[in-house]
């Protein structure tokens, strides 16, 4: 185990839920290293958080501790989990937020139940504090996953339809949009294996073809600025997706796009 807890939320950072959640963290293990992935999560989206999660995990050391609260079911009799998967730990109510992570081989999760590692007092409405906090650190502590509760079987747990790329009726390869981030820039489902397969099965195509809204856009771009200023452009970000971006604008904005709202290439 490294000691390191990431943390995914839809707090925000105006409230002191974050600050709260670092405090118990760091009663039960001072030695822990708490980094924030983020607290930006639109409220109440766990298709959002399961992409940022898929995503963020892969760049930190294996053993690390991922903890995700995007949680718009809290209180009720939703599963909260503990998960390993490809050589990380994750914690993250049974809401389908862990849909990336259900896929691998070899996964082993358990249902948080041990109420010796959560604080003494457990509010309806703030697990992230009173349980996936404490069980956080317990196992950054050193306790082994097995201990924190029953073992479940993965097969039944929740994932969500993350809008997957597939072919259409008419030939299109589409995906949805799945988030806008700080800039505008729009990821959608598509991946960039899935888009360079489809275009390898078009042979004689020039240029592939983007539409999205009432946006069209020729050809994929390999930076922002190849396009003109206030120009739309298409390119792979950096998450392994195809991303639609205005160059000096924002292309959730200018194009008037929503999450969830379809792109085809064509």
């Amino acid at each position: 185990m490294t000691g390191i807890i990431t943390l995914t939320t839809d707090f925000g950072l105006q409230d002191e839920y974050v600050g709260v959640m670092k405090g118990v963290i760091l009663s039960i293990c001072p030695a822990a290293t708490i980094v924030d992935i983020t607290h930006g999560i639109s409220p109440q989206n766990c298709i959002q958080a399961a992409y940022i999660i898929g995503a963020a995990y892969r760049y930190f050391p294996a053993g690390t501790i991922h903890l995700a609260v995007v949680d718009p079911g809290v209180g009720t009799g939703r599963a909260m989990l503990a998960l390993r998967a490809d050589g990380h730990l994750f914690l993250a109510p049974d809401n389908g937020t862990l849909s990336f992570l259900l896929q691998k081989d070899g996964i082993f999760a358990v249902r948080l139940n041990r109420s010796e590692y959560f604080l003494k007092d457990v509010s309806t409405t703030f697990h992230g504090r009173d349980v996936f906090a404490p069980a956080a650190a317990h196992l950054a502590a050193g306790v082994d996953l097995e201990a924190m509760g029953e073992p479940v079987d993965c097969g039944v747990l929740k994932t969500l339809d993350l809008g997957r790329p597939r072919i259409c009726a008419d030939g299109r390869l589409s995906g949805t949009v799945v988030w806008a981030d700080r800039f505008g820039n729009l990821t959608t489902s598509i991946d960039a294996a899935s888009l360079d397969a489809y275009l390898r099965s078009k042979p004689g195509r020039a240029q592939p073809v983007i539409r999205i809204g009432e946006c069209r856009i020729a050809g994929l771009s390999s930076a922002y600025a190849d396009a003109e200023p206030g120009r739309a452009l298409a390119l792979i970000g950096s998450r392994g997706y195809l991303e639609i971006s205005v160059n000096c604008g924002n292309a959730q904005k200018d194009l008037r796009i929503h999450h969830h709202d379809p792109v085809f290439v064509e």
